[in-house]
């Protein structure tokens, strides 16, 4: 057994050359941690810097694309979505044979809005020879046209495919109540979905002077798209269509006059009997100021209200184009303030059907 104590040096070593070794040891470890650490650091910042290089993809889709449903709609959905979307041509094409569909007589994208057959597509050509049209689904089958009805108010078409199996049911969309501002929309164009952001709900008269319950908002997205281009939001229900470059017309005036459709197959609107526009489309001034409600440029038929009215309240709420529509499609009469000629009066208004 040893003699010397376990804390010094064998009796061969050189005190101070043991101490150095000692030193050196703890240096060596220095250095060692010491450029791991740079290399670290150095690593980070390439990533930062210049992320294709040196794997830095990492980095960018950790930070850049930490909710990858914002960017792309989920395959899920896309593929639930595209079950009840379609295409409408004005024929078939041939050659040698065989029968296509050419891109040439693609009139538009449509999407199914009922279980029988009836599907809806943006037009404002109003085009009404449909005898030789034909639609093919998602799925690769085609159906003859029955009937068409246009709604020239939102120009909407609304379209109804044979079926040779009466009992077939289809898949149909289900619609958005709204789209909020900076909520994501994505665009069916030319057979891909493209991402778009939601501006605001704005006021775009599609003609003027338009009927009291047509289409007057639409809202406004970030990018533009191509007239009749399906807009749904992230969740799969549709936002509405593409009505001009960057508008898109809500899906509420498609609802509003569906029932009447499916029903008693005809387009009719819920209203008060005039035509005009919003104060919000063309400023109205009064005497005292801009007035805010709806004017009267036009009255259809026997109604209470006269050229030159503003509806500026019903049922107790000022006037705009949601409150007003609503309440139309709702009731079977209204309470109206009217400003006629300077003066307020009250005017019961039954609500009909044109």
């Amino acid at each position: 057994m040893s003699s010397n104590p376990p804390h010094l040096p064998a009796p061969t070593c050189n005190l101070e050359h043991h101490r150095k070794w000692e030193r050196l040891k703890l240096l060596l470890m220095a250095v060692f941690f010491g450029l791991l650490a740079g290399g670290t650091g150095a690593a980070m910042i390439l990533g930062w810097v210049w992320p294709g290089l040196g794997g830095g993809d990492s980095w960018i889709l950790s930070h850049v694309s930490s909710n990858p449903t914002h960017d792309v709609l989920d395959d899920q959905i896309r593929v639930e979505l595209e079950d009840r979307i379609g295409a409408v041509y004005r024929d078939f094409s041939g050659v040698s044979g065989l029968n296509y569909f050419s891109n040439d007589k693609k009139i538009a994208d449509v999407f199914l809005v009922s279980s029988d057959g009836w599907l809806v597509f943006y037009d404002n050509k109003i085009e009404t020879n449909f005898k030789t049209w034909q639609v093919i689904l998602k799925n690769g089958n085609v159906y003859n046209v029955q009937k068409v009805l246009h709604d020239a108010n939102a120009n909407l078409t609304y379209l109804k495919i044979n079926s040779v199996d009466s009992s077939e049911q289809f898949k149909v969309a289900s619609f958005a109540d709204d789209a909020k501002p900076n909520s994501d929309v994505f665009v069916y164009d030319q057979g891909v979905w493209k991402r778009a952001t939601v501006l605001a709900k704005v006021p775009h008269a599609f003609r003027l002077p338009h009927l009291d319950s047509a289409p007057s908002q639409a809202f406004e997205i970030t990018t533009n798209f191509s007239v009749g281009d399906i807009v749904a939001n992230a969740q799969g229900k549709i936002v509405g269509v593409i009505s001009e470059s960057n508008f898109v017309l809500p899906a509420q005036y498609l609802t509003d006059v569906l029932p009447g459709i499916l029903s008693a197959q005809k387009v009719a609107y819920s209203t008060l009997g005039v035509y005009g526009w919003f104060s919000d489309e063309q400023p109205l001034l009064g005497k005292d100021g801009k007035i805010d409600g709806f004017v009267v440029a036009k009255v259809n038929g026997d109604s209470k209200l006269k050229l030159g009215d503003v509806i500026t309240d019903i049922n107790g709420n000022i006037v705009n184009s949601d409150n007003l529509w609503y309440n139309i499609i709702s009731s079977q009469s209204v309470k109206l303030q009217v400003l006629r000629k300077g003066k307020t009066m009250e005017i019961i208004q039954d609500i009909k059907q044109i």
